[in-house]
């Protein structure tokens, strides 16, 4: 991206990409503070914006502006992720069920069948959040197909590319790849063929067997309990 490209992107989406990026690199996790002079320093920009970033993250609940310490990364533990998941799918249903009664109202399904085959064919990506993203992608074609403005802008509001990180420290995304494809593909199909409730019957499918992979890593961390001897 050209510094002229930059330049073109508004200065609080800037700042948003930038903590991404910083939270890919592990500059920036859990706990961490987020240094906002460093951040208008590294970016070239005022204050102003920076605080504004900062905001909508504490709206998301991303991060938590604290009168001591400034803004500091929230610990996410794996109940927050799975709340979180139990919120999007719900909407993700919506959306599947308004792109399906469009597609019936005969709706140009062009993007969604793109959004699609990139998943597919990118299917092997080393990055993990990578490969969700495109997930988030497809999702944002299918809620624009639906036409509710409100849907569509959910995911964003709600932070969805923050939370996908997040559930990358704690599932093994990779080893599970086949399971995604497998729902994606039958979510498809059925948005395709018009069945939104099928669609969105799929997704809660997937919302709860994603839930049951969190509870499943959490469940294997703990430690085994010691039985008492009896004297």
């Amino acid at each position: 991206m050209t510094d002229e490209d930059k330049k073109r992107i508004p200065a609080t989406e800037r700042v948003l990409d930038h903590i991404l990026s910083e939270m890919d690199a592990g500059r920036l996790g859990p706990g961490s503070r987020v240094v906002a002079a460093r951040i208008a320093s590294d970016l070239d920009l005022s204050a102003a914006p920076v605080r504004e970033a900062l905001s909508v993250l504490a709206g998301q609940g991303i991060l938590d502006l604290l009168p001591d310490r400034g803004a500091v990364m929230r610990e996410m533990t794996p109940k927050a992720v799975r709340q979180f998941w139990e919120l999007l799918a719900p909407i993700g249903a919506v959306g599947l069920r308004l792109a399906a009664r469009a597609i019936v109202d005969g709706a140009d399904t062009g993007e969604i069948t793109r959004k699609f085959a990139e998943i597919r064919r990118e299917v092997g990506l080393e990055d993990p959040v990578s490969f969700l993203l495109l997930l988030n992608d497809w999702h944002y074609a299918v809620n624009r197909l639906g036409g509710n403005d409100f849907v569509t802008e959910a995911p964003s509001r709600l932070g969805v590319a923050y939370w996908d990180r997040y559930l990358v420290g704690i599932i093994d995304v990779p080893g599970h790849v086949d399971g995604y494809l497998t729902n994606y593909r039958r979510m498809y199909e059925a948005v395709m063929a018009g069945d939104g409730n099928g669609a969105a019957a799929i997704l809660h499918f997937h919302a709860d067997w994603s839930i049951s992979l969190i509870d499943e890593a959490v469940a294997s961390r703990k430690p085994a309990r010691k039985s008492r001897k009896r004297a």
